[in-house]
């Protein structure tokens, strides 16, 4: 409570809250407003849309009937079957004509035909006296014995009346003169329509509850059909009226007897007549009343959940701050300040990310400078090895050959007042895009070294392009020689380039400080004939073949040759080149994983930096000395007598739980993959399928000779899968352990 105290005087809280309101209930609110508006107005349109149909339903069938009618009672005017002559002489074919026609239409029940001034009626069912066929029709009817007589006798239209029987059932009577024309009209055809007959042919019913009725007026407005036959008094007080006021279609509400009901009219242009919908508004709108309680229930469940999100969003948003600025006293000025105290804690951080920006930035440069050490030391053995190890700092080469240029600065305290960056922009925007380039501080030697990779037929494009470096230099107060290299597309072969970029530069007192000298121009004058290359050549091979002995002797007939034949520095350097990096090779090869752990002593500037023959000569023998003493170990390793002692300690230690091949590989100072490749040499098999047969064979002892389960044996014999373990024995003695057991203990029963 008290926590909640002090984040209500919180200015930041306030406003969480005041957003989060805005951002919840605000769509809340209008999702309500639009879903009550919507599906009230469609509610209320398909509500209309549907009684409308069901009134043209009705609509339809009665003025399809009538049409019926019209045409029906030309059948009979027509008929040579009920011509007054027919009438007065063939009773018996008027009644079957009658009964004929009655079928044809299916909601009539029966027809009369009466001949003017005569006391017989003639019907589908017979001959009937008109007294005694009216009372089963008309005594409880509007329609009085003297309006139903003078219909009969004297009318010269059309006209519809509805009928109400004894039994309370509703007809519709059609009165139709007959004759030419209807003029003097001697016939009266008479249909008797059953009203429960009619409402059967439409696609809807109508239930007599009082909820809805469907009423069908003529053109006088005199009621002919009424589905539910108890509305008669709402149709006298105020049905007629808005038939009266409306004269067309029309929707309506009125009030009666406590309810509120609905009303749509139709009225019809074929046959005049008026067809009126009443429903009951409650039960018109009881789907609309429904939906809307649904929406307000939705809408306070919304509203909940609403609330609910406000709490988790304080939870998750706000509390974490007021938390963070709790543990933030030391900047906060006032306790419901936030926003500003976590200002001023962000403002602390920035000017910390930038003095960390620094210190990152000096360290990238560091990993750059040092790649590129590694890159001159040969350390990479193809162009893949070499982008792999590049690719986090940002140095990628994509062409297929490699020159080294070194500049070396005549006046290096002309730099004092230039950075180094301007020196190696001026460098850099002279190079043709289409060779890459790295630059390699070395200032302390007085030199930048400049790696590129480029296309062979580009080496021209260099070489003018250090003219225009060596002018723009000169713009900047540095005067520079340039010692360039040839082209050699193997990246174990870049050390060798450095050296002869900077055994160019030897030669700059012949070719004049300020001059860009290429080694191939300085290569001839070198030691050319020399049988270094062959003694160097058949060292190697020596080596190769792990004849130490004779290498030694190869090597020391090369160190003799150089002391005696007095040759040249440079000279000397190549040869310790080209020594250390067979080296390099053949340890890679002989034993991948432990050829990393050489320590050479020296790097490619090293090597440089000898000035005397017999300093470099000391350095050679010192690596040469590692040489013997990785291929005497190299050696011991292919001995028999070494390899015996890495059975005798398989077999000895295999059933070990802590026994492991990576374990065994380290105490014999050797790689996994190594182990495994002399293993596989001496034995002919796998060292794991070695070692699985012991487990094996010692597994097949215990169950032989002791009671002990599968799980206990499995522990005894080292560390193994007993699934896996399972298969091999199965796969070895045919037998699973379980099976192997119970057969040998047979074997043992049949022998005794």
């Amino acid at each position: 409570m008290k926590s909640l105290f002090l984040s209500v005087r919180s200015t930041l809280f306030r406003k969480t809250i005041l957003l989060y309101s805005f951002a919840v209930f605000i769509p809340i609110l209008v999702f309500f407003l639009f879903c009550y508006s919507t599906i009230y107005h469609s509610f209320e349109k398909e509500i209309y849309t549907s009684n409308i149909n069901k009134l043209n339903t009705v609509k339809n069938v009665y003025d399809v009937k009538i049409s019926e009618l019209n045409r029906l009672t030309t059948k009979v005017d027509s008929s040579p079957s009920l011509t007054l002559f027919q009438i007065k002489n063939n009773s018996a074919d008027v009644v079957s004509t009658l009964s004929f026609l009655t079928r044809l239409l299916d909601p009539l029940n029966d027809i009369f035909l009466y001949e003017r001034g005569s006391n017989k009626l003639f019907s589908s069912s017979g001959t009937f006296f008109f007294p005694k066929i009216l009372p089963n029709y008309i005594e409880s009817s509007d329609l009085t014995k003297d309006d139903f007589d003078y219909l009969l006798n004297h009318s010269e239209s059309v006209h519809v009346r509805q009928v109400i029987s004894q039994n309370n059932h509703s007809y519709i009577f059609y009165f139709s003169p007959l004759s030419p024309n209807f003029s003097n009209p001697s016939r009266t055809v008479v249909f008797v329509i059953d009203n429960e007959n009619l409402k059967k042919l439409f696609n809807f019913s109508v239930t007599e509850n009082v909820n809805e009725n469907v009423l069908v007026f003529d053109n006088d407005l005199q009621l002919l059909s009424s589905f539910v036959p108890d509305s008669k008094g709402t149709i006298l007080s105020h049905i007629t009226p808005l038939l009266k006021h409306h004269k067309g279609d029309f929707s309506d509400t009125i009030q009666t007897d406590g309810r509120q009901l609905y009303i749509i009219g139709l009225h019809s242009n074929e046959t005049g007549y008026y067809y009126v919908k009443i429903t009951d508004m409650q039960y018109a709108m009881k789907s609309l009343i429904e939906i809307k309680d649904w929406v307000i229930v939705v809408t306070a469940l919304m509203f909940v959940i609403g609330a609910i999100i406000i709490m988790l969003g304080l939870r998750f948003n706000y509390y974490p701050i007021r938390k963070i600025v709790s543990q933030l006293n030391a900047y906060s000025n006032t306790r419901n300040d936030e926003l500003g105290t976590i200002e001023r804690a962000i403002g602390d951080l920035n000017q910390l990310q930038v003095e960390y920006h620094n210190f990152t930035e000096h360290s990238e440069n560091a990993l750059y400078e040092n790649f590129l050490l590694y890159v001159l030391n040969s350390s990479f053995n193809n162009l893949q090895s070499l982008n792999s190890a590049g690719k986090s700092i940002g140095v990628i080469f994509t062409r297929s050959e490699f020159c080294i240029a070194s500049i070396f600065i005549e006046d290096v305290d002309k730099l004092n007042d230039i950075e180094y960056s301007v020196v190696v922009n001026a460098i850099a925007v002279n190079i043709p895009k289409s060779i890459e380039r790295q630059f390699k501080n070395l200032l302390f030697n007085q030199q930048i070294v400049c790696i590129f990779c480029l296309e062979r037929e580009n080496y021209s494009d260099l070489i003018h392009a250090f003219e225009n470096i060596r002018q723009q230099l000169l713009d900047l107060g540095v005067q520079a020689t340039v010692g360039v290299s040839d082209i050699n597309e193997k990246p174990s072969l870049i050390g060798r380039l450095y050296l002869q970029s900077r055994e160019a530069l030897e030669y700059k007192m012949l070719y004049s400080i300020g001059s860009i000298i290429e080694y191939s121009q300085i290569s001839n004058i070198t030691d050319a004939e020399t049988p270094l290359p062959e003694m160097l050549e058949s060292f190697e091979k020596h080596i190769s073949e792990l004849k130490i002995e004779k290498a030694q002797k190869s090597f020391y007939e090369m160190m003799n040759y150089i002391k005696t034949n007095k040759c040249t520095l440079y000279t000397c350097r190549y040869i310790c080149f080209d020594i250390i990096q067979y080296f390099k090779r053949l340890s890679v090869l002989l034993d991948t994983t432990y050829s990393h752990t050489l320590d050479y002593g020296f790097d490619i500037l090293e090597i440089e930096h000898f000035q005397t023959i017999d300093d470099l000569i000391e350095l050679i023998e010192q690596v040469f000395q590692k040489i013997s003493d990785f291929l005497n170990s190299h050696k011991k390793h292919q001995s028999d007598q070494f390899f015996e002692e890495i059975l005798q300690f398989i077999n000895e230690n295999c059933f070990s739980y802590e026994f492991q091949i990576n374990s065994l590989a380290d105490k014999f100072s050797m790689s996994v993959q190594y182990l495994r490749s002399i293993f596989k040499t001496h034995t002919g098999q796998t060292l794991s399928e070695y070692v699985n047969h012991l487990k094996i064979e010692k597994a097949k002892e215990l169950l032989i000779t002791t009671n002990d389960n599968l799980a206990v044996i499995v522990q005894k014999i080292g560390k193994v899968d007993v699934t896996n373990f399972t298969r091999a024995f199965k796969k070895e003695t045919g037998f699973t352990p379980g099976a192997y057991r119970i057969a040998h203990q047979e074997l043992n029963k049949k022998d005794e």
